[in-house]
């Protein structure tokens, strides 16, 4: 699957975790989103194991964890889900949606 695919909410929480701690285990991850929602240990192992299909994590074990980082930074993976979108766009509905683009963008300049 593409790296620059849509992530979900979930998937959103534990790639800020990541993106903050540079590479976690499954337990370090369930800490850091457990502050602020209960979540079950095995939906965050199932939702990383997703992102390393994505594309998006690479898992490397130690001892008997296994650890997760990120394959790219927040930036870089921001830009290319705004890329795949707009590409989207554009390819959907030409220049009317780059002129629609552009104009929101200048309201929020």
């Amino acid at each position: 699957m593409n790296s620059t695919a849509r992530l979900g909410p979930l998937e959103q929480k534990i790639m800020k975790c990541l993106w903050k701690n540079k590479k976690a285990s499954v337990r370090e991850v369930y800490t850091c989103l457990n502050k602020t929602r209960k979540i079950a240990y095995t939906t965050i192992m199932t939702i990383m194991n997703r992102l390393v299909v994505k594309g998006l994590l690479t898992r490397k074990k130690r001892g008997r964890a296994f650890y997760y980082a990120p394959l790219k930074t927040k930036e870089q993976t921001t830009k290319g889900i705004v890329k795949r979108i707009v590409d989207t766009l554009v390819n959907q509905y030409g220049h009317e949606a780059v002129t629609a683009f552009t104009n929101e963008l200048k309201k929020h300049q």
